[in-house]
C-alpha cells in the first residue's frame, strides 16, 4: 500500500541539533494499516508455562565475581553472556558455561568509560553502549577494545512547557542506531515553546550513525510517550501530603492510569490498562504501532479484577513510612527508615484513597526477540505472574515467578533473570521455558 511520508529531516540537520517544527507537521501522519492482527482473549484460556533453572552465575563472598545490581543482559551469537553491573559500572562477559572472561568499560569520563550504567547490546562482533551525561555512543570489539566514542546531540521536539530530546536507543544489524524520545527538559515558567496540550505533537523516528550524526528520518510517532509527557492539567502526577511532627509526608497513591509506551526498532508498543469498575469488566490492551502510526497488532485481554485487601493497603502504608519500594511514594534506595516510622503509619493509612480494584498490569517488559512480557497484578505478594505475548502479539502463556526476580533478557524459550538468594545476594540465572 502506497503512503505519503512526512518530509525528511536529513536536509535540516546540518547543525548539531534540530528543532522539529510542529506546525509544519500537523496532519502529515497517515492512518496506514499494514495488515494488523486484532484479537481478544481471556486470561483463563491462556495456558501456564513453567521455568527451569539451567545455570547460575554469581558469588556470595567475592565482590569482584558477585553482583550488586545487574541492569541489562545480552547474549552474542556464540552464547557468551554480557551483564551490566551498574554499581561499577562495567560490562562483565561470561563464557557460555558461566566463566568470567573479561570486563568492558569502567567508571569515568574518558573514552570507553561510563558516568553511569548505559544501555548496551551486542551486534555481530561489536559491543555498543549509549550513555547519558554526557550523551555518547561508544563502540567496543568483543575483546573490550574501544573502536570509537562520540558525543551525541539530541533531536529536539517542543512539548507543552517542556522540551523533548530524541536520542540514540538501539543499534541495528547495519550499524545504525534507532531513536527514542529518551529525555524531557521541563520549564518552570509558563509555555515557552508555543505548543499547546491540544496540538498534534508528532515525534520523529530518527536514524543516527555511530558518530552520533542524524542520517535519516524513518517514521513518526503520533504522540510523545505518555509517561514522559502529559498535559499540564493532568492529575496523574499530583502528590498529596499529610503533616506529622512538623514534617510533610507524601501520601501513598494508587498507580497512575497513564499507558505504557515501549520503544521498538520499527515503532513502539502501547499498553493500556483502564481501571475495572466491577468484578466482570476487566480488560487491558497491547497495541504495536509501526513507523508511520500504522497498527501492526492489537490484542485485547480480559481478566478477573483483583481487589485491594486491607492487608494490601496496610503493607503499602508501612512501606511508605519506612521509605521502602512498594510504598507508592518516591524513595531513596538504601536509605535507613526514619526512627519514628511506626508512628507515621496511621496518618498515611487514613489519608490513602485507593480504588476497589488493582490495575491489571504492574509494568511491561520487552524481550530481545520483541515478545512482550506483562507483569500482572497478583493476590500473592510472594509471587509475580507474567503474561507472555509472542512477537506477533499472540498470547503464548502465563508464568509464575518469585516477586523479587527481575527479567533481564529473553529470546525464544530461554531467559535470564536476576534472583536474590536467602541472603539477598543477587545471582544471574538462566531459565528454560516449557509448557506447564
Amino acid at each position: 500500500m502506497a503512503r505519503s511520508s512526512p518530509p525528511s529531516l536529513v536536509t535540516s540537520v546540518r547543525a548539531r541539533s534540530l528543532l522539529v517544527t510542529i506546525g509544519a507537521l500537523c496532519g502529515t501522519l497517515p492512518a496506514c494499516d499494514r495488515g494488523s492482527v486484532d484479537s481478544d482473549s481471556h486470561l483463563d484460556a491462556i495456558p501456564n508455562l513453567r521455568a527451569e533453572a539451567e545455570m547460575r552465575i554469581g558469588d556470595v563472598d567475592d565482590p569482584d565475581l558477585g553482583f550488586s545490581r545487574v541492569t541489562r543482559v545480552d547474549v552474542d551469537s556464540d552464547g557468551n553472556v554480557y551483564a551490566m553491573e551498574a554499581s561499577v559500572p562495567e560490562i562483565r562477559v561470561f563464557s557460555p558455561d558461566g566463566v568470567l572472561q573479561r570486563r568492558i568499560g569502567r567508571r569515568g569520563a574518558g573514552p570507553g568509560e561510563f558516568h553511569s550504567a548505559p544501555r548496551f547490546g551486542v551486534v555481530g562482533d561489536t559491543v555498543w553502549a549509549v550513555s547519558r551525561g554526557p550523551d555518547r555512543i561508544t563502540l567496543f570489539d568483543r575483546d573490550g577494545n574501544v573502536l570509537s566514542a562520540r558525543r551525541v546531540e539530541s533531536v529536539v521536539v517542543p512539548l507543552p512547557r517542556s522540551i523533548g530530546h530524541v536520542l540514540p536507543w538501539t543499534m541495528r544489524s547495519d550499524g545504525k542506531f534507532t531513536s527514542h524520545l529518551a529525555r524531557v527538559s521541563a520549564y518552570r515558567a509558563d509555555p515557552v515553546t508555543g505548543v499547546e496540550p491540544t496540538d498534534s505533537i508528532p515525534v520523529p523516528f530518527v536514524l543516527f550513525d555511530h558518530s552520533g550524526a542524524v542520517i535519516d528520518t524513518i517514521g513518526w510517532a503520533g504522540r510523545p510517550p505518555p509517561r514522559m509527557w502529559s498535559p499540564p492539567s493532568s492529575e496523574d502526577f499530583r502528590l498529596e501530603f499529610v503533616q506529622f511532627g512538623g514534617r510533610r509526608l507524601i501520601v501513598p497513591r494508587a498507580p497512575i492510569l497513564t499507558p505504557w509506551w515501549e520503544a521498538l526498532p520499527d515503532g513502539y508498543l502501547l499498553v493500556e490498562a483502564p481501571l475495572a469498575q466491577t468484578p466482570d469488566d476487566g480488560a487491558f490492551m497491547a497495541t504495536r504501532f509501526g513507523l508511520f502510526a500504522d497498527t501492526v497488532y492489537h490484542q485485547k485481554l480480559y481478566y478477573h479484577p483483583v481487589p485491594y485487601s486491607s492487608a494490601d493497603l496496610d503493607t503499602i502504608a508501612v512501606r511508605a513510612a519506612r521509605g521502602e519500594p512498594g510504598g507508592m511514594v518516591p524513595y531513596i534506595p538504601g536509605a535507613p527508615a526514619p526512627p519514628d516510622w511506626e508512628a507515621t503509619v496511621p496518618s498515611l493509612r487514613n489519608a490513602m484513597e485507593f480504588p476497589e480494584f488493582k490495575l491489571p498490569i504492574e509494568y511491561p517488559w520487552l524481550a530481545q526477540d520483541e515478545s512482550v512480557w506483562l507483569r500482572l497484578s497478583h493476590a500473592d505478594p510472594a509471587t509475580a505472574r507474567w503474561l507472555i505475548l509472542d512477537p506477533e502479539g499472540r498470547p503464548r502463556g502465563q508464568l509464575e515467578l518469585p516477586s523479587n526476580m527481575r527479567i533481564r533478557w529473553s529470546r525464544g524459550d530461554t531467559f535470564w533473570a536476576v534472583e536474590p538468594d536467602e541472603l539477598d545476594v543477587p545471582w544471574l540465572v538462566r531459565f528454560r521455558l516449557s509448557p506447564g
